[in-house]
């Protein structure tokens, strides 16, 4: 049967396609102005990598920033670091009674051993050669314990007791509480004043407090006022967020009055951040002024080449809006390098590759609007207008009715009025908040439906196709500008899908499109109705409902056979790994020959495209159209069709990952077509040529 469309509706969808590429050019404007990276390190680490290589700190500052490094990360300070650069004096309760026992008058402190009043469960500071920074001490140790921890045992040594326990943790095991010596103690004003006077940025990462109070937010930044530097961001410490949980619009506004961005780190899997309290609260207080990081993780750093950390880099910036590079150096030799040669040349090459894809070294960017809808200039947050989205929810509805009309006989009259309906029930209700899940559906509506219309039109010019030329190269030929004309019509949909989403909260990855697996699952099966409705292939059309009936019983009543298992076996495997490979955690794991094609592809193609289009849907396309041109039987036409979808849809889902740059997810398109042709094309080549052999088998067999 051919399948009608209505003009009216077609109409609509065009006029919403229309808006929807005018929302994401403004995307791709916001996307390319956001074009500055920034090369970050932590401070203590090079510290370390200095200590390590026997070299002046300063010298090793010196040739990082060299070798690109923009930005360093200053850290709370412990007593236990102070106390080994000299800052102050430190020993435990413990380490006094053994020196007490042992006979010795425990140097500066002599006077607390005089006293006889030594706490086991406490730690005793004196002033050590900076008196500034004991006074800092001082107070950070108030704002972090409170006076009634603290006891001042001598005013004129300037010795101080506090309470708490004394126990060290192991580097690896930070998760746990930590004691007196390694808690954190507020910035260090000396940190923060060599780090920008070495010509870095500063980017300070503070540890929130217990019972956090305004008095100890003001704390961190008049330590900053002290220090007298500009500090360009901030990047949560620990699991929660400075201000958490009730002073976070404080230090929101607090970011503000200085200038500070917000950096958020991106979560391990890849999707969203990691598990900070309080970080998306703050992210909304300073107005999305924020950047995303990525940091390779220290476990798996230790078990992967420089070559492989490498590579990641600059493929993570252009992929995934990472404007905050948080390199960590290698602590042990590789490759016969000293360990300063060797991070020198790998933050040298990072920054080439950077560079190499078209971004700057600097300060990170944000998403800005750079312009107000009444055209005056204005930097800040991007968030549409709702008013644009009534086009792109006309457009998205429209294409659902055209779906509907294509299962079930309906009216062009009433096409229209259930398009009204549904077109004016989801503008009210996104009118009336937000919207985050309005928008959402839509999103998802446009994603499974639009491959499914895509296809609809293919299968109806499969069906017009008999009379056509039938050689390879025909078929080819044919097969070439049906799959491009498919992907340009479930470009559509993706259009509008990324015009709904897009937003700053959405590029940020704050936001995040809901029921990945489903959009892979909800386009075959919405084929597989489609297909069986066009088709009759259940021979029930007209029949009525005793046939339905009739159908199922019969299926019901069917002998499973061995065969019946493999096929069953199959298609959960199908099932299985296609649904598995979605998504971001307790996916089916990629093996190591698919890790080393995808290297490839990335080098030799501008955005590598997904496997299950150029792998799976393309090629699979181009042996339906190979199928249809040969009158193949209908089941397997079938099947081909719904492996073809899988492709239209992947591509379409492409684009609900609202942190790849547009551009980018449309040439992914682009390079998954070139590449599925060129499969498709031996795949089509090699049927065809097994055709007559095949034939010949089957005769013999017949006979």
């Amino acid at each position: 049967m051919k399948s009608r469309y209505n003009p009216i509706l077609l109409a609509i969808v065009l006029v919403g396609f229309c808006c929807a590429l005018w929302l994401n050019v403004v995307r791709h404007e916001i996307e390319q102005k956001n074009d500055t990276v920034e090369m970050a390190m932590e401070y203590e680490n090079l510290r370390k990598l200095a200590a390590l290589e026997g070299l002046p700190e300063e010298t090793v500052l010196e040739r990082f920033k060299a070798a690109g490094i923009t930005s360093l990360m200053v850290f709370d300070t412990t007593l236990e670091r102070l106390n080994k650069n000299g800052v102050v004096t430190v020993a435990t309760g413990e380490e006094l009674r053994k020196a007490a026992a042992l006979g010795g008058d425990a140097g500066v402190f002599k006077p607390v051993l005089k006293q006889k009043k030594l706490q086991t469960n406490a730690v005793y500071v004196a002033e050590g050669n900076d008196k500034e920074a004991f006074n800092d001490v001082m107070e950070d140790l108030r704002l972090r314990y409170g006076s009634e921890r603290i006891r001042v045992l001598d005013d004129r040594q300037r010795i101080v007791e506090v309470l708490g326990s004394t126990a060290l943790v192991p580097e690896d095991k930070y998760d746990e509480p930590l004691g007196l010596l390694q808690a954190p103690l507020g910035l260090a004003v000396n940190d923060m004043r060599k780090v920008s006077a070495m010509g870095f940025h500063v980017i300070v990462r503070p540890q929130n407090y217990t019972d956090i109070s305004a008095e100890q937010v003001e704390g961190i930044f008049k330590r900053i006022k002290k220090a007298n530097v500009k500090v360009t961001a901030y990047m949560p410490c620990g699991t929660q967020a400075v201000g958490y949980p009730d002073m976070l619009d404080y230090m929101a506004a607090k970011m503000k009055e200085q200038g500070m961005k917000l950096i958020m780190l991106e979560h391990y899997t890849q999707l969203q951040f990691a598990k900070i309290d309080g970080l998306l609260p703050l992210a909304a207080g300073v107005e999305y002024d924020a950047a995303r990081s990525y940091v390779i993780d220290p476990t798996e750093q230790k078990k992967i080449s420089v070559g492989e950390a490498l590579r990641r880099w600059a493929l993570t910036d252009e992929e995934r809006n990472i404007r905050v590079n948080y390199i960590r150096p290698f602590m042990m030799p590789k490759d016969g390098k000293d360990l300063m040669s060797m991070n020198l040349e790998y933050v040298h090459n990072i920054v080439k590759s950077v560079k190499a894809r078209g971004f700057k070294i600097g300060e990170a960017g944000v998403f800005e609007n750079p312009v107000n809808n009444d055209g005056s200039i204005f930097v800040g947050p991007y968030f549409p207008d709702k008013m644009a989205y009534l086009p792109l929810i006309a457009g998205v509805m429209a294409a659902v009715v055209l779906y509907v009309s294509l299962l079930f006989n309906i009216t062009r009259r009433r096409q229209l009025l259930l398009w009204a309906a549904l077109s004016f029930a989801a503008a009210i209700v996104l009118m009336l908040g937000r919207g985050l899940l309005t928008r959402q559906l839509l999103a998802l509506a446009a994603a499974v439906t639009f491959p499914v219309l895509s296809m609809s039109v293919i299968f109806n010019i499969w069906d017009n196709c008999h009379d056509k030329a039938k050689n390879l190269s025909s078929i080819i030929g044919n097969a070439l500008w049906q799959l491009a004309f498919a992907i340009i019509m479930s470009l559509v949909g993706a259009m509008l899908l990324s015009a709904i989403l897009t937003d700053s909260r959405f590029l940020l990855e704050i936001d995040i499109y809901r029921g990945v697996k489903i959009t892979f699952i909800l386009p075959v099966l919405m084929t597989i109705l489609l297909y069986i409705k066009k088709y009759d292939m259940l021979q029930i059309m007209g029949r009525g409902i005793r046939a339905v009936i009739w159908k199922i019983r019969n299926f019901v009543n069917t002998d499973i056979t061995l065969k019946h298992l493999l096929v069953l076996g199959i298609l959960l495997f199908v099932v299985y790994y296609f649904v598995g490979r979605s998504g971001h955690t307790d996916g089916v794991p990629v093996t190591a020959a698919e890790l080393k094609m995808r290297a490839l592809l990335e080098q030799v193609m501008y955005a590598r495209p997904r496997g299950k289009e150029f792998l799976v849907g393309h090629p699979a396309f181009f042996l339906a159209v190979l199928a249809a041109y040969k009158g193949a039987p209908r089941l397997l036409q079938f099947v081909l069709a719904c492996a073809a979808v899988i492709g239209q849809g992947s591509l379409v889902q492409t684009f609900c990952h609202m942190r790849t740059p547009v551009w980018m997810s449309v040439m992914r398109a682009v390079d998954g077509y070139v590449a599925g042709a060129a499969l498709g094309i031996v795949a089509v080549a090699l049927v065809y040529l097994l055709l007559p052999y095949w034939e010949r088998l089957r005769r013999r067999y017949l006979e």
